[in-house]
């Protein structure tokens, strides 16, 4: 997954002194930023007239639930039931037919669980801890 972009005030200083007549070898070693970047910053702003960070980029497809209101508000209404039983309540309330994953992972980013108990569950195996009492 790539990093984060380089900030709009990193990249506004470095193709000013670029413009002042650095050499892109003495911006590299100066400001750590790769010689491709800024040849990929100059393309950029001359095509666009700005150097501005592409934040409408997403790796991967964009998520099936995307209205997150709604959905938490579906998920009290419908939050006792199974997946299978939610996603046959999603297509008859909205008419969308999804499979379980887009349910989990719209569950994940509102913050719920499928965890059904609080408490842990114990294994019925034993401690692997000795006592240190001697009889």
């Amino acid at each position: 997954m790539p990093g984060a972009p380089y900030s709009q005030d990193l990249r506004v200083r470095v193709l000013a002194a670029f413009d002042r007549g650095m050499t892109k070898m003495e911006a590299h070693q100066t400001f750590g930023v790769s010689r491709s970047t800024l040849d990929d910053w100059l393309h950029l702003r001359e095509q666009t007239g700005n150097v501005q960070a592409n934040t409408t980029y997403r790796r991967g497809p964009a998520p099936a639930i995307c209205d997150l209101e709604a959905f938490a508000a579906f998920a009290k209404r419908h939050g006792g039931g199974t997946l299978e039983q939610m996603a046959a309540a999603w297509e008859q309330e909205t008419g969308q037919r999804l499979s379980l994953k887009p349910f989990s992972q719209a569950l994940r980013r509102i913050g719920w669980t499928r965890k059904k108990r609080v408490g842990a569950t114990g294994s019925g195996m034993k401690s692997s801890v000795r006592s240190s009492s001697v009889r």
